[in-house]
């Protein structure tokens, strides 16, 4: 019997260290999925300023609005970008997104000058008016 019930302890004991697993945070399965699908990362709306090229003053610029949807892992569209202040409104422009080192690069797929990049929940998009502006963007995703 002593016997017994030393093998059913050794079978638990097996069993139990078997079963413990260590739980982490799996970053690396997610750095590995937005690879795949940089889109991800940057379909949202941002709020920010403005600005022309140059134009540091804390009263330059105007608050500003940014909207992207998803439409392919690589692929988003600027659904919406108002600056009343300005009087820039543009829509549906399509960027293919490139992610490099966790920095995601925009770039438009049509001839329009406008590209931008992405880090840590910032975007930047710089681009040029018909009439030859150059303005650049700076804002935050909402949550």
């Amino acid at each position: 019997m002593e016997k017994i019930k030393y093998m059913f302890m050794a079978v638990l004991v097996a069993l139990v260290s078997m079963t413990v697993t260590s739980c982490s945070d799996d970053d690396d399965d997610e750095n590995v999925s937005n690879q795949k699908n940089p889109a991800s990362m940057i379909v949202g709306t941002y709020t920010g300023i403005l600005r022309e090229p140059g134009d540091n003053t804390d009263t330059g610029g105007a608050p500003c609005y940014v909207a992207f949807e998803r439409l392919s892992n690589t692929t988003v569209r600027l659904t919406r970008f108002i600056c009343e202040k300005y009087e820039i409104d543009m829509e549906n422009i399509n960027l293919n997104i490139s992610e490099s080192n966790g920095v995601y690069k925009l770039n438009s797929e049509r001839s329009l000058a406008i590209e931008g990049m992405y880090i840590n929940g910032v975007l930047t998009i710089t681009f040029q008016t018909e009439g030859g502006t150059t303005w650049i963007f700076n804002g935050k995703k909402e949550k």
